[in-house]
């Protein structure tokens, strides 16, 4: 049995969830006239809240939201340029050749073609593969910098 009385956490807590209430609490309730009175106040209080109106804005949040909301049109830009000039490189490497097979002149593609590629020395083409590993390495940097601008533009608050 507790001496003192509860105080108004315990009341509270007693008015919402009985059940949660240890069983000291419980008996001090069923004994005290006090608390008891405060418990009665506590479930007015309680019950009035309940029957309060929602709030509601008096306009439509969602259409006023939207209406501020920009969409950026995507632009071209010369940064990304060294990336589409990769992808046609890349599209050329692969459709030039099975283009000539499909003619019938991959004698020339082999002849020619592959002679200049296998007179370039490796350590040229090691330099050109330390390239393009940089080019992307720098590219992959901007793109994150750039996303992380994006969210600290997000994260206002």
């Amino acid at each position: 049995m507790i001496d003192k009385h509860l105080t108004d956490a315990d009341i509270q807590e007693f008015v919402l969830e009985k059940t949660n209430c240890s069983l000291d609490v419980v008996a001090h309730m069923h004994q005290c006239v006090q608390c008891q009175a405060k418990a009665e106040t506590y479930k007015l209080l309680f019950s009035e809240i309940k029957e309060q109106p929602k709030p509601a804005f008096a306009f439509d949040l969602s259409a006023a939201v939207l209406k501020q909301v920009t969409t950026e049109k995507s632009k071209f830009s010369l940064n990304s340029l060294p990336g589409y000039f990769i992808i046609l490189s890349v599209i050329a490497a692969i459709a030039i050749p099975s283009y000539l097979y499909k003619v019938k002149i991959i004698q020339f593609y082999k002849t020619y073609i592959l002679g200049i590629v296998s007179g370039v020395s490796s350590l040229v083409i090691y330099l050109m593969a330390i390239t393009f590993l940089i080019f992307v390495i720098f590219q992959c940097i901007e793109m994150y910098k750039k996303y992380q601008r994006k969210i600290d533009d997000l994260n206002f608050y």
